[in-house]
């Protein structure tokens, strides 16, 4: 009897320690997967006003914006929307599309700016993971500057799809997935 109850009692510890462990392993995916993700901010410098433009004379708002995280933003779409006006604008000229760590981005709309607008930034890490950012502007006393900046993991925010891949006449060079045995 007393064998039995010290079997259980190891049974019982092997599987607490188990869940233990799985949590433990999951929240440090979790902690690997925070230090090395993209995070697209705007680009302040130490003049903000540089690092947002607005010259409603040529109908043109330029927004800096600055990967200040640790691992790569590939798929990067931007979009500027504003107050009262469906849809959103995408950036001239911009056939980037993606952040390295540290590199920074004039992104280009041909826009005049309303009193309050947004620009909305989708990305995704290294292993498909999308990432939003979500930067309110403003306009105060005639000049814009940011209001508000929110991120999101595993949430998109503009209403732009990933490019045609691959575009029409080339080949797909994509690695086919295989099928894992069940």
């Amino acid at each position: 009897m007393a064998l039995a109850l010290c079997t259980l009692g190891l049974a019982v510890f092997t599987a607490s320690l188990a869940s233990r462990t799985r949590v433990l392993a999951q929240e440090s995916a979790a902690d690997l997967r925070a230090q090395w993700r993209p995070f697209v901010l705007p680009a302040i410098t130490s003049d903000d006003w540089v690092a947002l433009g607005h010259n409603p004379e040529r109908g043109l708002v330029v927004a800096r914006v600055r990967n200040a995280g640790r691992g790569p933003a590939p798929h990067v779409r931007a979009q500027l929307e504003l107050l009262g006006i469906p849809g959103g604008i995408s950036p001239e000229h911009w056939s980037l599309g993606a952040l390295a760590p540290g590199d920074e981005q004039d992104l280009r709309f041909a826009a005049v700016l309303t009193p309050a607008a947004q620009l909305l930034i989708d990305y995704r890490d290294l292993a498909d993971r999308p990432y939003a950012t979500s930067i309110t502007i403003t306009i105060v006393d005639g000049k814009p500057q940011y209001y508000d900046v929110r991120t999101w993991e595993d949430h998109t925010t503009t209403t732009l799809g990933d490019a045609l891949y691959p575009q029409p006449g080339l080949r797909n060079v994509s690695p086919v997935r295989r099928r894992t045995q069940p």
